[in-house]
């Protein structure tokens, strides 16, 4: 149902991407909900007007929501908040370990971050915990990613995370758009001797 929404908001026909389920959820080891799979499966990973980022299956880990958990749980292990320790970075919570705790799925280009507090025992039924950047306030919310996603773009009332009336329309660039257009238009170099 969110999903056909978000659809609908944007104008796109599902995709129909081929995702390798096994693997992704191998690498977790915990089955993901259901709704992110059929989320994933319609766009794919990439932007969602321009500010709100989803994490799915991406070639060249930006996107690619098993490559950011890594990158998330390899920063807790350096700073030794791995293995039942306590996160500073995710406090009350921590990284998600096979069993408990946060998986990122998403963010914004404002540093607002995105993750279900994760149960091996509940895969279907996890809330999402989100926080603005520099914040150590937490906000739940017991919807799936789907609605989520919808609420921030289309709900003024979404606070404090929407960004509805602050944009001209609900979008959505894909991963494989984006490398297009990056391709296309490319950043000249930057460095000290520029």
């Amino acid at each position: 149902m969110w999903t056909t929404r978000l659809l609908d908001a944007t104008g796109r026909e599902p995709l129909g991407i081929r995702v390798a389920w096994e693997a992704i959820e191998g690498a977790l080891q915990t089955e993901l909900p259901a709704d992110y799979a059929e989320l994933c499966e319609a766009f794919g990973g990439g932007v969602f007007s321009g500010p709100v980022y989803l994490l799915c299956v991406d070639e060249g880990k930006v996107f690619d929501l098993v490559a950011q958990w890594r990158s998330f749980l390899s920063d807790a292990q350096d700073y030794g908040a791995a293995g039942g320790e306590g996160d500073p970075v995710f406090a009350p919570y921590r990284i998600y370990e096979p069993g408990q705790e946060v998986i990122p799925w998403g963010s914004t280009e404002w540093g607002a971050g995105f993750y279900w507090l994760a149960d091996a025992s509940a895969g279907h039924a996890w809330p999402i915990v989100a926080r603005m950047a520099g914040s150590m306030n937490w906000h739940r919310y017991d919807m799936g990613v789907p609605e989520f996603v919808t609420r921030i773009l289309t709900d003024p009332e979404f606070q404090p995370f929407s960004i509805a009336g602050r944009i001209p329309g609900v979008s959505f660039t894909s991963v494989s758009e984006l490398s297009e257009q990056s391709r296309a238009h490319p950043r000249p170099q930057q460095g000290p001797d520029r």
